[in-house]
């Protein structure tokens, strides 16, 4: 990312790339998400957490994809990470759920509910 955490550039690329997830995977994006949080939260080291793969950078930082079509999204330090982990809080959870992985159970259990709906 470009700028500090806080700065507004880092939280616009790293909301154009759940942009990016949301438009790619559209009902199964949820597991995306739910993903590059599990990969990102510490201890960070290369993994593969799902749908996503976090990479480590030569100089530092990581790199998050979801996917080997995805360009992804540069984290440069601790700081980047901990600034993704936090958006994805912000923009998730939003007061309705305690933790991500209380969202990531209601996202499933919409689209459980959906499928069900087409029977």
């Amino acid at each position: 990312m470009r700028t500090r955490p806080g700065t507004g550039t880092a939280g616009d690329e790293i909301g154009s790339w759940l942009d990016r997830i949301h438009d790619a995977y559209d009902e199964f994006a949820y597991r995306h998400v739910y993903a590059a949080y599990l990969a990102v939260r510490p201890p960070r080291r290369e993994r593969r957490s799902g749908e996503v793969t976090l990479t480590a950078e030569p100089g530092g930082g990581h790199l998050l994809r979801a996917g080997s079509a995805d360009p992804g999204l540069r984290l440069r330090d601790d700081a980047e990470c901990d600034a993704f982990l936090a958006h994805l809080v912000g923009r998730y959870c939003r007061g309705r759920h305690s933790s991500m992985e209380e969202w990531e159970a209601a996202a499933h259990d919409r689209y459980v509910a959906d499928l069900r709906g087409w029977e």
